[in-house]
């Protein structure tokens, strides 16, 4: 990523510019509508003194919409551009009328595992983009069947998968430094190479700086000095707020914003100011974002995540670029979730029908995997309970559904064996079945997916 250098100052208002041309008007316009930093209009006007005008007027007219914000004696702001607020707006629609458009498969019982899954995605992401050395495939592994983690890649997938957890408990109380440090300690848990001591504890020095393997700095914090009262500021700002109201979500990416800008710990700084924006987006009954997974579509982004950051920082701590950039991962990480609840919806659906029409499964194994296709874990005490059948009978079923391929072990709860189904295996109509060199067949039973 390329340093970022401090845009041009312009002490020229609009009403003061004479000769300015139509074209040089409808360029700043464009530029505007997609909120481009002085950097990028290098490759868009060659000639410096055009670009320099044109920039004059660009600034000119983001003032009239433009929002202050005063922490630690430090002005921020942030202007309300015409797609931002749309993009508001259609957000509020989505987060508030979720239960309506999803209906039944986004009842609260129902939406359960869709939060493991994406509370995990949300670990391994936000690990990953601070360094994590783990795979997807793994993190799953180890998280679903709570196996102790070991490498320190795996520590903070666990460690950010419990603080997400814990985000949920701590939604309505008030944001204090103690829990900030709290969230941190949770958050770094074994994984600091400065030792246990430094989990929760301020840094107490400037080296921690934001830059890369080349010696380039792109940020350096403030003073260690500063960080109890700025913490303090930015708590009481996520508590009550400033004399104007702030847009909950907006608010959540300027706390973001904020822990990156401060860097308070020695590490895991970006974890924090992540954990950060999902507890006061749940915090404001966003309860959908309980669900979507931001760093996914951050890490997916990763350049542009850090030159958000930078084009604020450089052009007045204007802090646009980077709630404009945080809004379109919110939009992609929504569209991510309702892919995967329809997704969902139809797995089930087509399972249902796979369950109701092969002629291998006897009526018990059809009822399980009905009655478990919401994908929460069973075991087989659980099923001799609630089917008042024999411990026996419904072991030698589910073993029979293991080896057929449509239900897997996932973990242990105690001593028990807990299962699920394989919602994608029965969505495809497909079953296993040992050849007699006992080798393993698919076999496709008495099934048409269904086009719905």
């Amino acid at each position: 990523m390329k340093k970022i250098e401090t845009v041009p100052e312009t002490k020229e208002h609009l009403w003061q510019l004479k000769d300015i041309s139509e074209k040089d008007l409808e360029a700043a316009k464009e530029f505007n509508h997609r909120y481009l930093h002085y950097e990028e209009l290098k490759y868009r006007t060659k000639n410096e003194e055009e670009r320099n005008l044109i920039w004059t007027i660009m600034k000119s007219m983001r003032t009239l919409n433009e929002k202050k914000i005063s922490l630690f004696g430090t002005s921020f702001c942030y202007s309300l551009t015409s797609d931002l607020l749309e993009n508001l707006f259609l957000l509020e629609k989505r987060l508030s009328g979720f239960f309506e458009y999803h209906g039944k498969e986004a009842g609260e019982s129902k939406m359960r595992y869709y939060s493991v899954a994406s509370f995990l995605e949300e670990a391994i992401s936000s690990s990953i983009l601070e360094g994590a050395a783990v795979t997807r495939k793994d993190a799953k592994v180890m998280i679903r069947k709570k196996i102790k983690p070991v490498t320190k890649g795996q520590k903070m997938v666990v460690n950010n998968y419990e603080a997400m957890e814990n985000i949920k408990k701590i939604k309505d109380v008030p944001l204090t430094p103690e829990m900030i440090r709290d969230m941190h300690r949770m958050i770094v848990k074994g994984t600091l190479d400065d030792g246990e001591a430094w989990e929760g504890r301020y840094r107490e020095d400037n080296d921690t700086v934001v830059g890369d393997d080349d010696g380039k700095v792109f940020h350096r914090p403030p003073d260690f000095k500063e960080i109890p009262g700025m913490i303090a500021d930015l708590c009481e700002y996520a508590n009550i707020g400033g004399k104007e109201y702030t847009h909950p979500l907006i608010k959540a990416i300027v706390l973001h914003f904020m822990i990156g800008y401060i860097r308070p710990f020695t590490d895991g700084n970006g974890r924090l100011a992540r954990s950060l924006f999902y507890w006061y987006s749940m915090r404001s009954d966003h309860w959908v974002m309980e669900y979507a997974a931001i760093s996914k579509e951050i890490s997916a982004s990763r350049t542009n995540y850090g030159l958000a950051y930078q084009y604020s920082e450089t052009d007045g701590n204007d802090l646009t670029y980077f709630i404009k950039f945080n809004v379109n991962c919110i939009v992609k990480a929504l569209d991510s979730l309702e892919r995967y609840v329809e997704k969902k919806a139809t797995e089930k659906k087509n399972a249902r029908k796979f369950a109701e029409q092969n002629p291998e499964l006897n009526m018990r194994q059809a009822t399980i995997l009905k009655d478990y296709m919401n994908e929460e874990a069973f075991s087989l005490t659980e099923l001799k309970n609630r089917y008042r059948a024999a411990y026996q009978t419904m072991r030698l079923d589910v073993l029979d559904l293991e080896k057929k391929g449509l239900v897997r072990a996932t973990g242990k709860e105690g001593k028990k064996i807990l299962y699920m189904v394989d919602l994608v295996r029965m969505s495809k109509g497909e079953i296993e079945k040992k050849d007699g060199k006992g080798e393993t067949e698919i076999g496709f039973k008495h099934m048409k997916l269904i086009r719905i």
